[in-house]
């Protein structure tokens, strides 16, 4: 069921208005509904959905399509006559295969049984001071915390006839039906998607390569090939290298392992078969790269334990993967710190841990990088009922727009706290990669669902969005969420910043404020001004009307692609610097505090609808 509020108040829940669709299957029974409940007219505008947009990489390609092999088995230029790329070329060769003792070779659940016995026994006989053993029993509790919150939704979505039975919620996490203001934004966005939008299609696409003529200079530039044509894999040949846990070579060792959260989870089995694939094989033998240091060894079974929950967790998607969502379903955690975990492990970041914070706030880093994504993955997530959902874990399934953002102005706080701790620079490139990521993967549809949803950008401004505080300071144990008074505000820098851009034979110039370390980053060329129009001046033009939703997606699918091949090849130009990071994540900042990724979340609720559980990735 659906639990609607009095418009603008949440009131007490026997004074609820409740709407019952259960036994009711059936898109058309779904537009009945809403068109009963508000009064909306089946021939409004809400109703007109006869021309499709699109998925967004068809668009920005123009239909067309590239096939590339996945070849893994490449170093890029910087790592040229380094010990890894000695250990590539002698695979290559067939001259190095990979031992069948490897720990790679070790998948699924037996994969997490091996690395937690080979942590612990580090851990039991090693040196009691070294770092990697305190690093090494949080990512055991973590990775616990996470699959066993895992396998208690596998156990409950196995009970098809009663998957919203309220016996569920004695355990550490249930599913249950969202609640929703009537007549509010959120609301308004729901109708619309209830109803049908965009014919019922999606625009958000699966995993594609780009062949975008200015991305192929900048990867023949740089030695990039392979998986890199795939925007995806921008999260290990530009969030990776953007860590910074390493000046040299071993940098690019992380970026390999990093591989296989995308092949892991978006391919059918890479590890753990006795007859490993080709491109199983050829990952099996860089991991088992000879003489690596302890630390190298130790970041390696760190990941391998994120490997284990993701191969889980994409057996049990495929398991279910018939099974129909109604896209008002969420899932809902018992307690904070264990669903911290959860989502820390869905973030993928395993083989940087060593380099993150101890404690609370290195959790709250791995989190918080799954934390942002959710933000833009509202619709996508209630569509294919992802069980992990973070935003709905925040508002304990509620939707209303008072909800919305108070939930915003508390992830804004978070980041905040990362953003200003020095400690926490590795956690937060993360981050702050990730929200890169997304505007450039060629997978989410950003700024369409931006372009639905912007004028909720004055909601999130008026919010009070500059104050510093963790986790555990934004929500109790039982998520209630916790009011801050006497608390520390991060110091912001800012300074006029011109721009100059050509929208559609127009010119349009002015000035906004932004943080100085992007404007001196502009200045120094250490960043292009088309990143700073693409993410910031263009979202800025439609909002206060210079420019209409039309214009605004012509510009921004046009120049899709660019952008893309812009943020890449400014990365590998400046060797990612902390000056460099710095400067992203200032740029970054200024997204968050202006309410754009507010809008974005708002507006991709247009993806609610009916569909079946993970059906936005291959299996």
């Amino acid at each position: 069921m659906i639990v609607l509020h009095e418009e603008g108040q949440v009131v007490p829940a026997e004074r609820r208005i409740v709407v019952e669709p259960e036994g009711c299957s059936g898109q058309s029974h779904i537009i009945s509904l809403i068109t009963n409940i508000a009064g909306v007219d089946d021939d409004s505008s809400f109703a007109n959905h006869k021309m499709i947009v699109p998925e967004v990489a068809t668009r920005i390609h123009n239909g067309k399509t590239l096939n590339i092999p996945l070849e893994v088995l490449w170093t890029r230029k910087s790592a040229e006559h380094t010990p890894l790329a000695n250990h590539v070329s002698s695979i290559k060769k067939g001259s190095y295969v990979a031992s069948e003792h490897t720990p790679y070779q070790h998948g699924g659940e037996q994969s997490w049984n091996f690395e937690r016995f080979e942590l612990r026994k580090m851990v039991e006989f090693g040196m009691q001071s070294r770092p990697s053993d305190t690093h090494s029993i949080e990512l055991m509790e973590m990775t616990s915390n996470a699959i066993d919150s895992l396998r208690d939704i596998i156990r409950q979505r196995a009970k098809r006839s009663k998957p919203l039975d309220k016996s569920n919620r004695v355990n550490r996490v249930w599913a249950q039906p969202i609640a929703i203001v009537q007549g509010d934004a959120v609301d308004m966005m729901l109708q619309r998607a209830w109803m049908g939008a965009n014919s019922g299609h999606s625009t958000k696409s699966k995993v594609v390569s780009c062949h975008s003529p200015l991305y192929a200079e900048v990867m023949d530039e740089f030695g990039l090939t392979g998986v890199a044509n795939y925007p995806v894999f921008m999260s290990t040949w530009w969030i990776s290298l953007l860590m910074h846990d390493f000046d040299d070579w071993r940098q690019d060792y992380l970026a390999i392992l990093d591989y296989n959260f995308f092949l892991e989870y978006n391919l059918d089995q890479v590890t753990g078969a006795q007859f490993l694939s080709p491109l199983g094989k050829d990952m099996a033998a860089i991991w088992d790269m000879p003489e690596l240091s302890n630390e190298l060894q130790i970041r390696r079974s760190h990941m391998l334990c994120s490997m284990a929950f993701f191969d889980l967790k994409r057996r049990h998607e495929s398991d279910f993967l018939n099974q129909d969502t109604d896209g008002r379903t969420v899932w809902i955690h018992k307690d904070r710190d264990v669903w911290r975990d959860f989502k820390a492990l869905d973030s993928a970041g395993y083989s940087h841990y060593f380099s993150y914070a101890l404690g609370a706030p290195g959790r709250d880093d791995m989190m918080l990088a799954g934390l942002v994504n959710d933000w833009i993955d509202l619709g996508p997530d209630l569509r294919y009922q992802e069980c992990n959902q973070s935003v709905f874990a925040l508002t304990r399934g509620s939707l209303t727009i008072n909800d919305l953002t108070q939930c915003y102005e508390r992830t804004v706080w978070m980041l905040n706290a990362s953003f200003d701790s020095e400690e926490r620079h590795v956690g937060y490139n993360g981050i702050v990669g990730t929200c890169v990521w997304q505007l450039g993967n060629h997978r989410h549809d950003l700024w369409r669902y931006y372009s639905l949803a912007y004028d909720n950008c004055s909601v999130a401004q008026q919010l009070d969005l500059y104050k510093i505080a963790n986790l555990a300071d934004c929500y109790a144990s039982d998520f209630t969420p916790r009011t801050l008074s006497d608390t520390k505000v991060i110091s912001l820098p800012r300074k006029d910043y011109s721009y100059h851009v050509r929208v559609d034979n127009f010119e349009h110039q002015g000035s906004i404020m932004l943080h100085k370390t992007v404007c001196d980053a502009v200045k120094s060329k250490l960043i292009p001004a088309s990143v700073i129009d693409y993410q910031i001046i263009l979202p800025f033009l439609l909002r206060i009307g210079k420019i209409d939703e039309a214009t605004f997606m012509r510009y921004m699918d046009r120049r899709y692609c660019n952008h893309f091949a812009d943020i890449m090849r400014s990365g590998h130009a400046d060797g990612f610097s902390h000056a460099y990071a710095r400067a992203i994540a200032a740029l970054v900042m200024e997204g968050w505090w202006s309410g754009i990724y507010f809008a974005i979340g708002i507006g991709s609720l247009i993806e609610a609808q009916p569909d079946h559980i993970a059906n936005d990735r291959p299996h």
